[in-house]
């Protein structure tokens, strides 16, 4: 049976997990002149407060998300041993889906390693496959990325993910990429790349 886009949004999307305070006004880069500024998430100030930062796609919207506020659906916005920090919604930019990032306080080790612990435990009875890993350096310092599709049978829905991780002072840190469905990763993806190339670690 064939559900809705609008049902099937409600039940994979985590849009409604939010910070119960008002978004912070967001910092801005140094632009050249003439040039309009590059707006990044993460800095103190910005709507995201993180221990890295990286540049947003332009109309992209970030929302801090506190998972303790949440109460009951706090559930909604932790993948495994990893809490959302930072939801960034493509919707102004015209996309459906958001730029997640999730953090697990304490846990360290291999970058690759927290990639897989984060696709199993995201794919919550899903079947996943086409999972393809590499390492890479994000930031000046050693990351993975990986690119997966899953399928959701009872609601007749194929995803695409993306997503890199990487250490940070706060613990393992996962920025994923994730789209309504497998057709919105295409359009998608040059805001991930553009997080990925521009994210800087805080010292």
């Amino acid at each position: 049976m064939k559900i809705s886009k609008v049902a099937v949004a409600a039940v994979l999307a985590v849009g409604g997990c939010s910070s119960t305070s008002s978004p912070t006004p967001q910092a801005e880069a140094p632009s050249a002149p003439g040039a309009a500024a590059a707006v990044r998430v993460g800095p103190a100030g910005s709507a995201c407060e993180l221990p890295v930062s990286f540049e947003l796609a332009e109309d992209w919207e970030p929302k801090a998300v506190d998972v303790e506020a949440l109460g009951e659906l706090a559930e909604l916005a932790r993948v495994g041993v990893f809490n959302v920090r930072c939801e960034i919604d493509a919707k102004p930019a015209g996309n459906i889906g958001f730029l997640r990032v999730h953090v697990a306080g304490g846990l360290s080790g291999a970058p690759r390693d927290h990639l897989k612990m984060f696709v199993k435990a995201s794919s919550r009875g899903q079947e996943v496959s086409g999972a393809t890993y590499s390492d890479v350096q994000i930031g000046g310092g050693q990351a993975a990325e990986v690119t997966w599709e899953s399928y959701n049978k009872v609601l007749d829905h194929k995803s695409k993910y993306s997503a890199f991780a990487l250490n940070t002072k706060d613990g393992a840190m996962v920025v994923q990429l994730s789209p309504f469905g497998a057709d919105e990763h295409p359009g998608m993806l040059p805001a991930f790349q553009l997080a990925e190339r521009t994210l800087e670690i805080t010292s």
